[in-house]
């Protein structure tokens, strides 16, 4: 009887201890999925990391290039506003005749519904600075004439206005959607100069890529341009008048 007791309280004991490692193996392999579990979180969060670095870095490596091209763009379109502002006040009847143009090509859209006038805003707008970036391959010279050609526009009306109105209205008129519009339009003008600029390398035996080029310029366009655009529009058609009508 001793012995069966024994025998019992052992068999009973290693039943127990069975049962122990079978839990020691099930929370290793716990531990071991955990673990993988992290570590996949971890290489994937690393990835994204990384992946947003370098979208960082080809945007501020790209606008490093774009620097000079922008520039030449500011000056340009500061200076032909200034020509049309003086031209302005040397010749009125021929700006007064300018504005009366104006008034009557654009009356019509200010009848229209807000919504419309937002679409309309938007499309003219993308599609000049997109034609001036895309034509930039011819030498550079479109987007020179559109940005002295709009500057000097810009000046004509705002010696116009001002007369009328005052300053303070011209500034509240363009700064709500010009901070935005501006920078924007500058930028597309800057890459069709700056096509046009590796076009005429490559015109004279220079090394160079176009076609790269061209990809860079679009790519940069439709990603980053183009939404700032839609939102020059929004504040152009909603946020701006809005403020005029408290003057």
């Amino acid at each position: 009887m001793g012995r069966e007791e024994d025998y019992g309280m052992r068999g009973e004991g290693e039943v127990v201890q069975i049962e122990t490692l079978d839990e020691r193996m099930e929370n290793r392999r716990y531990v071991g999925e955990k673990k993988d579990s992290y570590t996949a979180k971890t290489e994937a969060n690393t990835f994204q990391v990384g992946r947003n670095n370098s979208k960082k870095d080809d945007f501020i490596g790209y606008m490093t290039m774009l620097w000079p091209y922008l520039v030449i763009i500011i000056v340009v379109f500061f200076g032909s506003l200034l020509m049309g502002y003086a031209s302005a006040a040397s010749f009125p009847h021929m700006a007064d005749n300018l504005m009366k143009e104006f008034s009557s090509r654009f009356a019509p859209l200010l009848t229209m519904n807000p919504i419309y006038i937002l679409i309309t805003i938007f499309l003219n707008n993308t599609f000049v600075s997109l034609v001036s970036l895309v034509l930039g391959i011819a030498v550079g010279i479109f987007p020179i004439l559109f940005i002295a050609s709009n500057g000097y526009f810009v000046g004509m009306i705002s010696y116009l206005v001002g007369q009328q109105k005052g300053f303070v209205f011209i500034l509240l008129a363009l700064l709500p959607h010009g901070v935005v519009e501006l920078p924007t339009v500058f930028l597309s003008a800057s890459i069709g100069l700056r096509l046009g600029h590796h076009v005429f390398l490559s015109l004279i035996g220079r090394p160079t890529e176009v076609r790269e080029e061209i990809k860079k310029g679009l790519k940069f366009y439709f990603s980053l341009i183009m939404p700032f655009l839609f939102i020059a529009a929004i504040i152009e058609t909603f946020i701006t008048p809005r403020i005029l009508s408290f003057i």
